[in-house]
């Protein structure tokens, strides 16, 4: 990476988690961590400077974990508050990126509760970003015929998003100008799979043996 090539990212984390019983799903657990921590992590792995977090419905509990974690990361990481997280993702992205460094060349898109991403996939991502070829303002993945995230792109489609209206965003942008997209084909379905469902829990487990939990609750004999 060159020194010029400043890397932020946004996670998307203001849902509801309606059909998980309303439970923050950002907040489950992959061997331990939650979700929201490991892309995090995730992203500070690849590269990214700053992450900013998304917050909506149960913003009091992911602002405390966030605050918690945050002194301890050797990025820096901030939070904002969506306050109308229900009219789409667009509303979702512009706050994130409202809260971003103006001189940011890559940016980054994910959501937070993507259990199987692994720092390969962060890499294809940004290493296929760094080798577009002139024209592509937007970067994807793709399996199955599905798009996934996390997504890369630059100034050009931050303004775009920046200038939309209501709960459009990079998928109204997408969908409008094809030409300027480059889907990166994988063999693997890390980058599409979220969960919305106990049952997409169960799923998970019994095809790739990763096993997500809501956290453990406090021991109150703990000091």
């Amino acid at each position: 990476m060159s020194p010029m090539d400043v890397v932020a990212a946004v996670v998307m984390a203001a849902g509801a988690g309606r059909r998980m019983g309303y439970f923050p799903k950002s907040l489950l657990e992959r061997d331990g961590e939650p979700l929201l921590l490991r892309q995090i992590r995730l992203l500070g792995e690849a590269g990214a400077s700053t992450v900013v977090v998304v917050l909506g419905h149960h913003a009091a509990r992911l602002r405390a974990v966030l605050a918690q974690a945050a002194p301890r990361l050797p990025i820096t990481l901030r939070w904002v508050l969506n306050p109308a997280p229900d009219e789409g993702p667009g509303g979702s992205l512009r706050c994130g990126l409202a809260a971003l460094p103006p001189d940011v060349d890559t940016l980054l898109v994910l959501l937070g509760d993507q259990p199987l991403l692994e720092p390969q996939d962060l890499q294809a991502l940004l290493a296929a970003w760094r080798a577009r070829p002139a024209g592509v303002e937007l970067v994807l993945p793709q399996h199955a015929g599905q798009p996934g995230h996390p997504i890369v792109f630059g100034p050009l489609l931050r303004r775009a998003v920046m200038q939309a209206q209501g709960g459009r965003g990079v998928r109204e942008w997408r969908r409008a100008h094809p030409a300027q997209v480059q889907a990166l084909a994988l063999e693997h379905a890390r980058c599409t799979t979220d969960v919305d469902t106990p049952e997409d829990l169960r799923r998970l487990g019994e095809r790739w043996g990763v096993w997500i939990r809501p956290p453990r609750p406090a021991d109150p004999a703990a000091p």
